[in-house]
């Protein structure tokens, strides 16, 4: 799911548990910088699931026990904000190149 679709949709019910547990200011700073754009959505994210024990970044690739990666698609990884020339190949059953600048999961194509 989209994550600015998860904040919205979730939100009233994160709100009241923050207030609830404490970490309301927290939760409201990364929201007033997403607002005014020195945060990506990521970092409302990242806080709420650090506070419910949630996996901050569910990026990558887990194998199911026993099960052989395939061999991805032919193609490659480009930066997601298409700023740069940059690409990278991904092996089966590696981790998802991530653009470390945008804070962003490389997009295939």
């Amino acid at each position: 799911m989209d994550q600015l679709v998860w904040v919205c949709s979730e939100l009233p019910a994160v709100r009241a548990q923050a207030k609830t547990e404490g970490w309301w200011p927290e939760l409201a700073r990364a929201l007033d910088d997403v607002r005014d754009g020195t945060r990506p959505v990521t970092a409302v994210v990242e806080v709420v699931h650090g506070h419910l024990g949630l996996p901050v970044r569910p990026r990558g690739y887990a194998p199911v026990p026993g099960q052989v990666p395939a061999p991805p698609p032919p193609g490659s990884y480009a930066c997601p904000g298409r700023h740069c020339s940059r690409t990278e190949h991904r092996e089966p059953g590696g981790q998802l190149p991530e653009c470390l600048v945008l804070d962003e999961p490389m997009s295939f194509g």
